[in-house]
Parts: C-alpha cells; structure tokens; sequence
C-alpha cells in the first residue's frame, strides 16, 4: 500500500467510526440487563484510543497531564464507563452532560473552573468537539446533577464493576437514575431539534 493509499485508508476508517459512533446509545432505562463491560465491548468497533484524541483535550481532560486546573479527570475507559451509567450516546451533548456531571461528582466544580472549562470547550476545542451555547446549557445540568452523586467518579476503579449491570453499578456508586431522568426530561424539551437530546427517554 503506498503512502496516499495508506493515507486515505486510515480516514475512511476513521468516517466508518464516526457514523457508527453516532448511533450508538444505551438509554438509562434500557430493557436489555447488560454488564458494564458487555456494555463496553458494544463500543469496540469505533472506540478511540488514547492517540485519536485531540491534544487540547488531552491536555484539559486527561489525569496524565493533571495540573489541578481542572476537577474530575479520568482515562478514556473510565470515561466510556460514565457514559454508560449515565445513559448518554458520544455526541457533543453528551460530551458536555457526561464530563459535567463526572466534573460535578468531585464537588470541586467552583464558578471558576467551570468559566474556564467552558472557555476552552468553546474557543480552544476543534470542530466536532466545540461546546455551544446549547452544550453549556447541558454541561452545567452535568455539573450540578453530579454535584449530588455520592461517588466521586474520578476515584473509582471502573474495572472492578464490569461484572455487575449497568443498573446495579449504578446503584452502588450513589448515581440517582430519578434525577438523571428528570435533568433529560428538560433537556429533550429544551432541545427538540438535537438528536442525542430526544433519544435520551421514550
């Protein structure tokens, strides 16, 4: 394969990935009684590593290059793990509910970290990662809701709670499913023509 072949090769995987990761969602209250990690293998086909992600966002996001700036950094894994016990797919949206709300589970989340998160999420992010105003909407809903969770998310091992459902992960981390569902019932009304926002519940 020459160089170009190669080239163009690596970004039609790369398109595949991102369709399919537009699809995937498994609503909070799903039917199906997964484990967290049989969840987690749902993701395999179009999962980013680590590499796939832009350096920005490494750098406010990932506990690797943590300089207290930020609250509530977690690996890729872990966060992938929030993503399911919170029932949120991987849009812009859920991006900003999912990190939010782990931010928020810290109670860490001070005006100011919160002022300059949304700084970088808003000018410093790349296309496809960008917060809008609508994100920020979402993204302080995140906060305050995890603000009540009784885990800090950053803390916990995810891997020693893949063999249990998705549910009972839920429970044993003091994650309140009822508050969860009230915060996305407002979100769906206040965003009709989002996707991620209206699939969120029946």
């Amino acid at each position: 394969m020459t160089p170009p072949q190669h080239k163009e090769e690596k970004s039609r995987i790369a398109e595949e990935k991102k369709e399919l990761s537009k699809e995937w969602h498994i609503p909070l209250f799903s039917k199906k009684k997964r484990t967290l990690g049989v969840a987690l293998a749902s993701m395999n086909a179009f999962k980013l590593d680590s590499n796939d992600v832009p350096l920005i966002i490494r750098l406010v996001e990932n506990p690797k290059y943590d300089i207290g700036l930020f609250a509530g950094n977690v690996s890729l894994h872990n966060h992938d793990c929030i993503h399911l016990l919170l029932g949120r797919g991987l849009g812009v949206k859920d991006e900003a509910f999912v990190i939010g709300y782990t931010m928020g589970s810290t109670n860490k989340m001070w005006r100011w970290r919160r002022n300059l998160y949304m700084f970088c999420a808003k000018h410093l992010f790349p296309e496809g990662y960008k917060f809008g105003e609508e994100e920020r909407l979402v993204f302080n809903m995140g906060v305050m809701c995890g603000d009540q969770c009784e885990t800090d998310l950053s803390k916990v091992d995810f891997k020693v709670l893949e063999k249990n459902q998705i549910a009972k992960a839920r429970s044993l981390l003091g994650i309140d499913s009822l508050l969860l569902k009230h915060c996305y019932e407002v979100e769906k009304r206040c965003f009709s023509e989002s996707p991620e926002s209206q699939r969120l519940l029946p």
